[in-house]
């Protein structure tokens, strides 16, 4: 079975470099693949430092390598967050917003927004919103019995109406 997925994976890996190599050479100021690959390896020690422009190596390293790294990591732990809700639920079309998580995230940054609050302040009430709504929707959906799925999907459905409204 490995190595029938040997192929797509390679694949997936070309196009995750080839993203990450696009998302440090475009930006304001353009920076070829050519210069990008000088300085990711002259970071490496590969190659003298004396070799690329300083406002490049600023803007590659700093800048640009610190926000596609980010946001690849971002995107991973959305992928992995989205297959256990699908595994939890036991339904394929599963996300967060049919279990009123998000809901209840924006539910907690509107109440930090609201009272003034900022920065990382928002961020972590809307991690406490959707935390509170998550233990809302599964207290809620335990009653007399275990959790079922189709307990679950419908408990959520419930909390996510009610946090819209």
């Amino acid at each position: 079975m490995l190595a029938r997925l040997g192929l797509p994976l390679s694949l997936l890996l070309l196009a995750a470099v080839a993203a990450l190599i696009i998302a440090l050479g475009v930006g304001s100021a353009q920076i070829s693949p050519a210069q990008i690959w000088q300085l990711v390896l002259g970071n490496l020690g590969y190659i003298g430092q004396g070799e690329s422009d300083g406002l490049a190596r600023t803007m590659v390293l700093e800048l640009r390598l610190p926000r596609a790294l980010s946001a690849f990591a971002v995107g991973g732990l959305l992928a992995v967050a989205g297959a256990l809700m699908q595994v939890l639920l036991r339904n394929p079309l599963a996300d967060p917003y049919v279990l009123g998580l998000s809901g209840g995230a924006s539910i907690g940054a509107l109440a930090a927004m609201l009272g003034g609050l900022g920065g990382l302040a928002i961020s972590g009430s809307a991690f406490g919103g959707a935390l509170f709504s998550t233990f809302l929707v599964f207290g809620l959906a335990h009653g007399s019995g275990s959790w079922t799925p189709s307990r679950l999907l419908l408990t959520g459905v419930v909390v996510a109406a009610g946090w819209g409204q």
